[in-house]
């Protein structure tokens, strides 16, 4: 039976508790412990926080996000050391860095789920929307002297990334994604998944499985202000991370961006405890 911990990071860019900040928590309400202890193994839950100070000082909310990322780092890197395997509930996706950094992988991999590629730089980047750039923190085109201050953190190599699902972009972020060699599946294409998994080369030491729940189908659940029309419906979205799951070493995963305020109907709790049954499977 897998020990798992679930980190709970209540955050929408530096804001605690806001926007997609509130998702984490209301899935916890939903009853995310139970679907991760559905395989029998413990649920060990951290919740993630930082000081308030950070909210009314100069430094600016790219400083607060990157302390966040810090603090991800080290739950995943004790989660690790602990025998347990991480899951994070956050709000926003760059916790995804830190995820990456805490786990240590010699030669990590990335299976990123996104309605959008989170590939910006500040170069690119329309809106100056930091959620907009983890991938590109992730894999050295962005922001790269503050992950320097991240222990544990270097760059993901761009062909070791498949992203999974995007389909609604800026257009500078265009150019940039198909200039790099990050593989990506649009939404009619996600079948290729295994296929793509497989064909990453040389193979990952371990993976990272990252989940923005706005992958989903506008018309399935509408997952926050960013959802978009063409993703998959929930049961498609579980059995391709029941499909990743099978077919690399995952390590960790991260369920993301949900903001319980566009949820009207509550769809999107039950299709992402479904997922997390999926982990113990």
């Amino acid at each position: 039976m897998t020990a798992h911990r679930l980190i709970v990071v209540p955050y929408e860019l530096g804001r605690l508790r806001d926007g997609v900040g509130r998702g984490p928590e209301r899935l916890l309400e939903a009853g995310a412990e139970a679907a991760l202890a559905a395989s029998g193994g413990p649920v060990r839950t951290e919740l993630v926080e930082i000081d308030a100070s950070w909210n009314a000082t100069g430094v600016g909310e790219v400083d607060a996000c990157f302390e966040l990322i810090r603090r991800v780092a080290e739950q995943v890197r004790a989660a690790v050391a602990a025998g347990e395997f991480p899951v994070v509930l956050s709000g926003s996706c760059f916790a995804g860095v830190g995820v990456v950094a805490g786990l240590g992988e010699a030669d990590p991999g990335v299976v990123w789920f996104d309605a959008h590629s989170d590939f910006n730089s500040p170069e690119t980047s329309i809106e100056g929307y930091f959620d907009g750039m983890g991938l590109a923190v992730l894999t050295g085109g962005a922001w790269q002297g503050m992950l320097g201050t991240v222990p544990g953190a270097r760059p993901v190599r761009e062909d070791a990334v498949v992203l999974a699902g995007a389909r609604s972009f800026d257009p500078p972020e265009v150019a940039r994604l198909e200039a790099s060699s990050v593989t990506h599946l649009r939404p009619a294409e996600l079948g290729r998944l295994a296929g793509a998994v497989r064909a990453v080369s040389p193979a990952p030491t371990g993976v990272y499985l990252h989940v923005d729940l706005d992958v989903l189908d506008l018309a399935e659940a509408h997952v926050n202000v960013y959802g978009a029309a063409g993703g998959p419906t929930g049961g498609e979205l579980c059995d391709l991370v029941s499909e990743a799951l099978r077919e690399c070493p995952v390590r960790a995963v991260s369920l993301t961006a949900y903001d319980p305020g566009f949820d009207a109907e509550g769809r999107v709790p039950p299709i992402a405890l479904e997922l997390l049954r999926r982990l113990g499977r």
